[in-house]
């Protein structure tokens, strides 16, 4: 028979009053085993005097009440190996966790998880090395991965993959050219209308060709009338941009 819990006590000769007894420790007991229970779990979660004051235990404070840095755990070793990423300092500690990514040969042996991510998709090396990526001076794209965003995919280096590269470029255009006069010309080495032309003391030719060697446009002084557009760079096309260190995480 189980005894249920009642508000009702009647005094008679059935013993109510035994029963109720019997109720009142029942609910005792009850409470005392889920206190029980409770202890029994935290104590499962205690932390062994072992591991006081080390990093993945209970911390000892300093003198200012501080957690001491070297048991900070550390931000960066739930990201992955193989991971790329900007660093604002021209250089790295020799104890880092990330390498400069420089072009650099390193040995298979003593860096299996670093090549176990990347391969040899940043170039080949030599029996036993592999090669890291080398970003110096240049800009990070998302590897097209199909999705027809690059449309000159089919010139890089390596085709649509991670590691490929692709030399600069500048897209199709045309500009305007007023031209007051005669003298005028395209390039720095040969005349881009024909025309023989000097400038700076160097004789033009009349091929009529557009100069790779430096680029921008020309105009002979005192000669001609109308706008001038002058050489901004002769080497590269590139927006606004800031240096920075890419590194890439070995460990």
């Amino acid at each position: 028979m189980a005894f249920t819990r009642s508000t009702i006590i009647d005094a008679s000769p059935s013993g109510d009053s035994v029963k109720q007894a019997v109720l009142d420790l029942d609910a005792d007991l009850t409470g005392a085993f889920a206190g029980l229970n409770q202890v029994q779990a935290a104590t499962a979660l205690k932390i062994s005097q072992s591991e006081y004051d080390q990093p993945s235990g209970v911390p000892r404070l300093d003198a200012a009440g501080r957690i001491k840095a070297a048991q900070i755990p550390d931000a960066g070793a739930d990201l992955p190996v193989g991971m790329i990423a900007a660093f604002g300092m021209e250089s790295l500690s020799e104890d880092a966790n990330w390498l400069e990514c420089d072009g650099a040969q390193l040995p298979l042996a003593d860096y299996a998880a670093l090549h176990a991510a990347i391969g040899d998709a940043f170039g080949l090396a030599d029996p036993g090395f592999f090669r890291l990526p080398d970003l110096r001076g240049r800009f990070l794209r998302g590897f097209d991965n199909g999705a027809g965003h690059d449309p000159d995919v089919a010139r890089r280096s390596g085709g649509d993959a991670v590691g490929s590269t692709q030399n600069s470029a500048t897209l199709d255009h045309a500009h305007p050219l007023f031209t007051g006069g005669a003298g005028w010309g395209v390039g720095t080495e040969n005349g881009g209308f024909g025309i023989p032309t000097v400038v700076s003391g160097t004789a033009q030719s009349t091929a009529g060709l557009l100069s790779s060697a430096e680029g921008g446009m020309f105009y002979p002084a005192g000669q001609g009338s109308g706008w001038h557009l002058a050489q901004i760079s002769p080497w590269e096309t590139r927006p606004f941009n800031v240096a920075v260190l890419w590194a890439i995480k070995w460990r």
